[in-house]
């Protein structure tokens, strides 16, 4: 007969391993005792032979600031193959789910305030699409904020583009958003896909993304527009490209052709 677990048992012993994220006054303990043993650890590297204690002393007093820092319990400890774990995951998810709900620029803080604390937290499959979710969002603001006589229009997921700009004499640009990792770039797949929709339609169309363009999405992008196509890219990954994003748009809005 074979030995079959029940899966909710395993599920109930993943949540409790993860801990909650410690209270106030705990964090606070954490912080005064691992100041404590580190600076006992220290004094006794010179006032005594045992290196060792010493050491241990400064290692504990260590891990007592990472929870402070990190507010988050400690699971296990240990040394050589053993790791010391946090219980970072509960509090992962709590944050990415608070950054959805938070305004495009504290999210973005709070993203990346999570990312510095929780390294892991960037591979995580939710936190690259709240991470996606957020930035276009930031877009939008941003170019709300540029074009405040224009009409900044999301658009649904059946209609292309992400995003048009619309002015009041109806002349428009479609949007494309890419967010890509940081190891990622924008390929040429990306640009033919944007030349796809620009084929068929009058308006000027932006591809917009956190990441620069691959040599051969460059030089399919600069021959589309050396043939009359209204095609334009833009790397936007602050506040501190605000001004090539606004030249982008207003050159597309403004190319010959346009609709009237």
């Amino acid at each position: 007969m074979s030995d079959v677990s029940d899966p909710n048992d395993e599920s109930e012993m993943d949540n409790e391993s993860e801990g909650d994220p410690l209270s106030g006054w705990s964090r606070f303990a954490a912080g005064f005792t691992g100041l404590a043993l580190s600076s006992v650890g220290a004094a006794a590297v010179f006032m005594t032979n045992n290196q060792a204690g010493s050491v241990a002393l400064i290692l504990g007093g260590i891990v007592f600031l990472l929870m402070l820092v990190s507010g988050n319990p400690l699971l296990s400890f240990g040394h050589g193959d053993t790791q010391m774990k946090f219980a970072t995951k509960r509090r992962r998810e709590r944050a990415i789910e608070e950054a959805r709900e938070a305004s495009p620029q504290e999210a973005r803080r709070a993203l990346d305030v999570l990312r510095t604390v929780d390294p892991g937290a960037g591979s995580d499959v939710n936190f690259m699409r709240t991470s996606a979710l957020v930035y276009e969002r930031l877009i939008v603001a941003e170019l709300t904020r540029l074009f405040p006589e224009y009409g900044v229009l999301e658009q649904g997921v059946d209609l292309g583009a992400d995003l048009r700009v619309v002015t009041p004499d109806q002349r428009s640009v479609s949007i494309e958003m890419k967010y890509l990792t940081q190891k990622s770039f924008v390929s040429a797949q990306y640009v033919r896909q944007l030349l796809g929709m620009a084929s068929i339609s009058v308006e000027g169309h932006l591809l917009v993304s956190n990441r620069a363009l691959t040599r051969p999405a460059a030089e399919l992008l600069s021959d589309a527009r050396r043939r009359g196509i209204k095609v334009e890219f833009s790397r936007w990954r602050d506040e501190q490209d605000n001004g090539d994003l606004y030249e982008a748009v207003s050159a597309l809005l403004h190319a010959d052709g346009g609709a009237s």
